[in-house]
C-alpha cells in the first residue's frame, strides 16, 4: 500500500511539471555610456645650467734633486804571515796484539778443541755412521742449500715472512695473533724455499738425490 501511494505522488508531480509554460526572455541591458575625457595640462618644459669649468691642479710631481753621495773606498785587511809548523816527532803506535784461534780459546778456558770438520760432516757421520753413500748425499744436499741461501735465500725469506704476516692477521681476524704467528712462519718458510731454488737450481736434485738414496 505505501509503495503505491509514493508512486501516485510520483506519476502525478511529473505530470505537472511537463504542463508549466516556459518562462519569459530576460530584457537586454542598456548601452553604458563612454567614459569623459579630462584633459591634462602641459608640462613646462627643463632647462638645466651649463655645467661651470673647474681648474685642476698640474698633477705632475715636482722634481727632486738628491744630492751626490760618496761611498768610501773599502780598508785593505792586513797581511798575516803564519809561522812555519814545527814538526813533531810521535811516538809509533804499537802493533794490536794477535787475535787467538779457537784451538787457543778452548785450551784458555779449558773446553775440548772445536771439530775440524763442517757441521754437515759431523751430523751425516752421527746420524748414518754406516752409509757412505748417505752421508754423501746429505753433505752435498747442505752445500748446495748454503750456496742458494748466500744467493738469494735470506731475501726471499724476509719478503715472504712480511707476506705471510700480513696475509695472517688479516685471515684469522678474531685471533689475529694466532693468525700473524702461522702467517709469518709459513710465508718465512715457503719464501726461503722459493728463494733457494731460485738462487740455485742445482739444490733441488741434491735434494731429490738425498730423498733416493737408500737410508
Amino acid at each position: 500500500m505505501p509503495a503505491l501511494v509514493v508512486a501516485t505522488i510520483a506519476s502525478g508531480t511529473g505530470t505537472a511539471s511537463a504542463q508549466l509554460p516556459a518562462p519569459p526572455p530576460l530584457p537586454e541591458l542598456p548601452a553604458l555610456p563612454p567614459l569623459p575625457s579630462i584633459p591634462l595640462p602641459e608640462l613646462p618644459a627643463l632647462s638645466l645650467p651649463e655645467p661651470a669649468p673647474v681648474q685642476l691642479p698640474n698633477p705632475e710631481l715636482p722634481r727632486v734633486e738628491l744630492p751626490a753621495v760618496a761611498v768610501p773606498e773599502p780598508v785593505p785587511f792586513p797581511t798575516v804571515t803564519l809561522p812555519a809548523p814545527v814538526p813533531v816527532d810521535l811516538p809509533a803506535l804499537p802493533p794490536p796484539p794477535p787475535v787467538p784461534t779457537l784451538d787457543e780459546v778452548a785450551r784458555m778456558l779449558g773446553l775440548p778443541p772445536p771439530p775440524s770438520e763442517p757441521p754437515a760432516v759431523l751430523f751425516a757421520n752421527q746420524v748414518w755412521p754406516n752409509n757412505q753413500s748417505k752421508r754423501d748425499a746429505f753433505v752435498d744436499l747442505s752445500n748446495e742449500v748454503t750456496v742458494g741461501w748466500n744467493n738469494g735465500g735470506q731475501q726471499r725469506m724476509m719478503l715472504g715472512s712480511f707476506v705471510g704476516l700480513a696475509i695472517g692477521c688479516v685471515s684469522i681476524f678474531p685471533n689475529f695473533m694466532a693468525g700473524c704467528m702461522l702467517g709469518n712462519l709459513i710465508g718465512a718458510g715457503v719464501g726461503a724455499v722459493v728463494g733457494i731454488d731460485e738462487g740455485n737450481p742445482k739444490a733441488r736434485p741434491s735434494l731429490e738425490k738425498f730423498m733416493a738414496t737408500p737410508w
